[in-house]
């Protein structure tokens, strides 16, 4: 009789399952690189930090070779520091998870973060009173919203605010599929700027491993990786939303409930 019967499937549990798989598989092969180059170079620094250690002790600030020993010493430790960040992003670093107030990490790493992020970048926090505890890895967690403020102030090259803000949540079946995030109660940590913003494409790209839009020898693209892979094995989830022009708002999402 001229009639049609239109269907409506929804595919978005389908959609967020195909992705998360996706970027998982990514991250573990470049992981499983990562990690086993990261553990033969730390060997090599080992010998050559020390013996910069050394050859420190006998030249001293007057000598003519201590500055040129001096640099070779402060690159190594840099070179050190970017293989940690590489074994956090292989998950080859034992987790030494306990029960967090994440709203007294995030008050004591504030004074620290403010002289990162130094002048012209106002940096505020704001905390919900009775934040639920989390079962959680203080450093690596810490890592993550270092990560996430240096990121925010690289992004705001004339100026501007960062706001860390702590809050409860709790998720229904209804708000969310479970693909994206199981029912439950969680502890949000937002991280928002008011930056240059990035467009959909970069966006698509930012937790990829060694993606940046740094120039050369100023950032290697682990930043944003590093916070996505402590995230997820905390069990929770990193979201993005940013608008050229207008800033960028990360959210870390964490359950209450420690998750084995």
């Amino acid at each position: 009789d001229g009639k049609a019967i239109l269907y409506l499937v929804d595919v978005s549990e389908q959609k967020a399952l195909e992705t998360k798989f996706a970027q998982s598989q990514k991250m573990q092969a470049v992981g499983q690189l990562a990690g086993g180059v990261a553990h033969d170079f730390n060997n090599l620094l080992t010998v050559i930090i020390g013996n910069c250690e050394f050859l420190l002790m006998r030249h001293q600030a007057g000598d003519p070779s201590f500055k040129e020993i001096n640099e070779v010493h402060q690159n190594a430790l840099r070179a050190a520091a970017l293989v940690s960040q590489l074994l956090a992003f292989s998950r080859k670093q034992t987790m030494q998870p306990k029960t967090l107030a994440l709203g007294d990490v995030v008050g004591e790493l504030a004074q620290m973060l403010r002289r990162l992020v130094g002048e012209g970048i106002t940096l505020n926090v704001e905390r919900e009173p009775d934040l639920w505890a989390v079962h959680a890895d203080e450093a690596q967690l810490g890592n993550a919203i270092i990560n996430l403020v240096v990121n925010a102030r690289d992004a705001m090259p004339q100026g501007g605010t960062v706001t860390i803000r702590t809050s409860n949540q709790t998720v229904s079946a209804k708000a969310l599929g479970t693909a994206m995030m199981p029912a439950g109660d969680y502890v949000r940590i937002e991280v928002t700027d008011t930056g240059t913003g990035m467009s959909k494409e970069i966006q698509s790209k930012i937790f990829d491993p060694f993606f940046t839009t740094k120039p050369p020898g100023m950032g290697t693209g682990l930043g944003l990786s590093i916070c996505h892979a402590i995230v997820e094995e905390h069990g929770g989830r990193i979201n993005v939303e940013s608008k050229v022009g207008q800033g960028t708002h990360f959210t870390v999402t964490l359950p209450v409930r420690a998750i084995a």
